[in-house]
């Protein structure tokens, strides 16, 4: 019985092993044709020993200026979710705490506006943007995405906020809370682990925006994702700069998620617990 138990753990490790291996191919062949020349980044057969060079890196963040669309993805993703995850939070704790008909079917038709494509929204937006002059700019951005990111946020901060008794609005409201004092003092600091998972998923579909980036922005407010497209070309020297592009997008991400991970799993734990 020790034996087929042993026997199950290592399969299991060897499984996982090979997952994350298949994940993290893809990043590492980005990497390796991102530090070679162009010439040898698609010699045939593939060169896996070789030279490593970073002057596509060079070029692509010094010479193409990606600090500018990197900014520029900082401000709106930031500003993303800065303003839905306090707006959802908000508005799961009034639709749970006044549950009615009305509020149910505010629920539901955030999920229908979530399940909606999205793509058949890019030419109203866009006429919208053109018409009050907000083409090209943050505002505009972060509004669109903010709008389409916060169904997900509600529905995500309702299933925490679930498991918080209405006990403890009442207990605060014999201690002389009123509503502004009980959500501040006392339902933020319960919901600590939804709102951080919920700022990381809103911060990893804010960074990720591609869609919407692509048709409201041309080059002030371009950004990251949107921004590496133009290096896809005949030339290859292109492919090389869009691999260093995609490994440059990818560092924040990875970094983010490495720091915040703790938070995310027990906020994600959390939320399981809670049903």
């Amino acid at each position: 019985m020790q034996k087929k138990k042993t026997f199950l753990i290592a399969m299991s490790y060897i499984a996982l092993l090979l997952i994350a291996i298949f994940a993290v191919f893809p990043l590492v062949y980005a990497f390796m044709i991102g530090t070679k020349n162009p010439v040898d980044a698609f010699s045939i057969p593939f060169r896996w020993i070789y030279t490593p060079t970073f002057e596509n890196f060079k070029t692509l963040w010094i010479e193409r200026g990606f600090t500018f669309y990197l900014k520029n993805t900082v401000v709106v993703t930031v500003s993303s979710v800065l303003i839905s995850v306090p707006l959802a939070t908000l508005a799961a704790y009034g639709l749970l705490r006044h549950e009615s008909k009305l509020s149910n079917n505010a629920l539901n038709f955030m999920l229908g506006f979530r399940m909606f494509p999205q793509m058949l929204l890019a030419i109203p937006y866009f006429l919208l943007a053109t018409k009050w002059g907000l083409a090209d700019t943050y505002i505009i951005l972060i509004l669109i995405i903010v709008a389409a990111n916060q169904p997900f946020a509600i529905w995500l901060m309702r299933g925490f906020l679930v498991g918080v008794p209405k006990e403890l609005d009442e207990a605060a409201k014999i201690d002389g809370c009123n509503m502004v004092q009980t959500v501040t003092r006392i339902i933020l600091p319960v919901s600590l682990p939804g709102i951080s998972t919920a700022s990381i998923f809103t911060f990893l579909l804010s960074y990720n925006e591609y869609l919407f980036a692509l048709i409201l922005t041309q080059k002030r407010a371009m950004t990251l994702p949107v921004a590496i497209g133009q290096y896809g070309a005949e030339d290859l020297s292109y492919w090389t700069l869009s691999a260093a592009g995609v490994v440059s997008i990818v560092i924040p991400v990875c970094l983010v998620m490495i720091f915040l991970q703790k938070y995310l799993v027990k906020g994600l734990t959390a939320g399981a617990v809670k049903g």
